[in-house]
């Protein structure tokens, strides 16, 4: 199983980070070394490696803080405990429940999510007038 054990060396190589900000995910806790050798060199599985590049998919396409990662992992978190729930449930009354205690999660994600757009689309009229103001002054100048 050793091999299929990265060494932070080779998980910074492999995403594109830096072993500060690796280290400083892990203070934080929104992830943890699968294992430490003898000598106390952590060790990343694919697990860990595969939620850093969601974390990091996160962060670039999303824009979202850490703040607002931690809260997206933790849902996605429970989202797999509920699913695992109704899998297992075979009371009408608590697979509605989970559904409904599912659907809240879903929806708050949805909302930070249409926040970020929000607020891309905000930034992006600005930047839209701006450049018209430019386009305007170069046809005066003409």
């Amino acid at each position: 199983m050793k091999e299929h054990l990265l060494t932070v060396e080779n998980v910074v190589t492999k995403l594109g980070i830096t072993s500060r900000t690796l280290h400083y995910y892990e203070q934080i806790n929104l992830i943890q070394p699968a294992t430490r050798t003898e000598g106390g060199h952590r060790l990343y599985d694919v697990a860990v490696v595969d939620k850093l590049k969601h974390i990091l998919h996160l962060k670039e396409y999303l824009g979202a803080s850490l703040e607002e990662i931690r809260f997206i992992l933790e849902a996605e978190d429970a989202l797999g405990q509920l699913r695992n729930l109704f899998r297992q449930e075979t009371s009408e009354l608590e697979k509605t429940k989970i559904l409904r205690e599912s659907m809240v999660l879903l929806e708050s994600q949805v909302r930070i999510i249409d926040d970020k757009i929000n607020a891309l689309n905000m930034m992006r009229e600005g930047f839209v007038k701006r450049l018209e103001k430019c386009k305007s002054y170069e046809q005066e100048m003409e």
